[in-house]
């Protein structure tokens, strides 16, 4: 009874409270070792059980590699494991998943700008009081209260651009439209309706001869006919003219490239692709192709390889004789029409009224043309990305080896 009674009083613990007065002590802050090990360990617990970054494998594929592997081994046997299986991976690359895609959309600029399609009297007439028509458009933005503001106006090729500082809604582009129109001389068909940019989609038909059943070669004006006659581009704009060229030089087919507005998720170009309508008796196809837009050419200094408004010069030239002022100022400027009586023999001055009777060579290709002709050589490479590439290089060792004699060094 006593052992019993002394075991239980041992089992017995007393019951204290203990009432803290002062608040607890703050935890020692972890080194920067402690830290980089919990660190690790909880990578280690994230990345467990998680499949390998590799792509599966199917049992056949497995066959043949452990095959492969056992054949390097029995060559090498003295080599580790971990030797032979770098030996496998160059000898048997693994095959890349991911398939080549194609990248048929150019996304569009930016859309706080309203595009207005004008003909070219009109463009001329808004562009020349650009400042009046930017103070009588926000003060109808105004008045409807918009919160959108035109900023000013550009060029834009087949009519001018609006830029805004905010993205302009449908009301917006109705009170532009309706000033516009009230312009002097201004009708239903001289401004049509403002959009918002879009994006282009780049697209090619293939399965047509290029030489057609009359004898005659096939062209751009043959295709757009035969696509207003077709209810699948109904809803499709151009916009550019199709352009028809052989499949190879000395193929009887062609190929033909064309672009269409479009939006940025290709929604227009997606019922297009795949899409087959005859073309006479022929059946003709379209493909989706690599969106090349071309190499741009600046309207400021027009040379290639930049656009207009990313150009460093300090003021525009002359497209006719590269003189530092526009073409349309070129007859009052220029010194080729103004007298000189000291040269041998004399020049006279070029009668008032009169076109500009001189000839000038090119500035990029030095050819009797201006530079923005279509007879230019660069002109007819403009979708030839490394022939342009090629050929700035050639111009920097030209003004390079120019500079090199000019301080009486040599050629490289």
């Amino acid at each position: 009874m006593q052992t019993c009674d002394s075991t239980a009083e041992n089992n017995t613990y007393p019951k204290t409270t203990t009432i803290r007065k002062t608040p607890p002590p703050i935890p020692p802050h972890p080194s920067k070792e402690q830290m980089e090990t919990s660190k690790k360990r909880q990578e280690a617990r994230s990345t467990k059980g998680k499949s390998s970054s590799y792509p599966p494998m199917f049992y056949t594929q497995a066959t043949n590699a452990t095959a492969s592997i056992l054949k390097i081994k029995e060559v090498f046997p003295a080599l580790p494991n971990k030797k032979i299986l770098e030996i496998h991976d160059v000898a048997f690359p693994k095959p890349d998943n991911k398939g080549r895609r194609i990248q048929h959309t150019m996304k569009s600029p930016s859309r706080k700008q309203a595009i207005v399609p004008t003909s070219n009297n009109i463009k001329d007439t808004i562009m020349g009081e650009a400042n009046t028509h930017i103070f009588q458009i926000n003060i109808l933005l105004k008045s409807i209260k918009s919160t959108t503001q035109a900023e000013f106006i550009r060029p834009y090729p087949g009519g001018v651009s609006i830029n805004m500082n905010n993205v302009p809604n449908t009301s917006d582009l109705n009170t532009i439209e309706r000033y516009l129109k009230s312009i002097n001389g201004a009708g239903n068909n001289e401004v049509l309706a403002p959009r918002l940019p879009q994006s282009k989609s780049y697209l090619k038909i293939t399965g047509i001869p290029y030489i057609q059943p009359n004898g005659n070669k096939l062209t751009g004006d043959d295709i757009t006919t035969t696509m207003k006659q077709l209810e699948l581009f109904e809803s499709v704009n151009l916009a550019a003219k199709p352009r028809v060229i052989k499949a190879f030089p000395k193929s009887d087919m062609a190929i033909i490239w064309f672009d269409i507005w479009d939006s940025q998720n290709s929604s227009k170009a997606k019922l297009l692709i795949n899409y087959s309508f005859n073309f006479g008796r022929y059946i003709a196809t379209i493909r989706a192709t690599n969106m090349n837009p071309g190499v741009p050419q600046c309207h400021n200094c027009w040379k290639w390889g930049h656009s207009t408004f990313s150009c460093h010069a300090h003021g525009s030239r002359c497209q006719k004789c590269n003189g530092p002022h526009k073409l349309e100022h070129h007859r009052d400027l220029a010194w080729c029409c103004k007298a000189n009586l000291k040269l041998n023999p004399p020049r006279l001055e070029t009668a008032k009224g009169e076109p500009c009777p001189h000839s000038f060579k090119c500035v990029n290709c030095k050819g009797e043309h201006m530079a923005d002709d279509n007879k230019c050589l660069f002109w007819k490479h403009r979708f030839n990305r490394e022939w342009h590439l090629k050929k700035a290089q050639e111009a920097r060792e030209t003004r390079a080896n120019s500079t090199r004699l000019a301080i009486g060094g040599t050629k490289i």
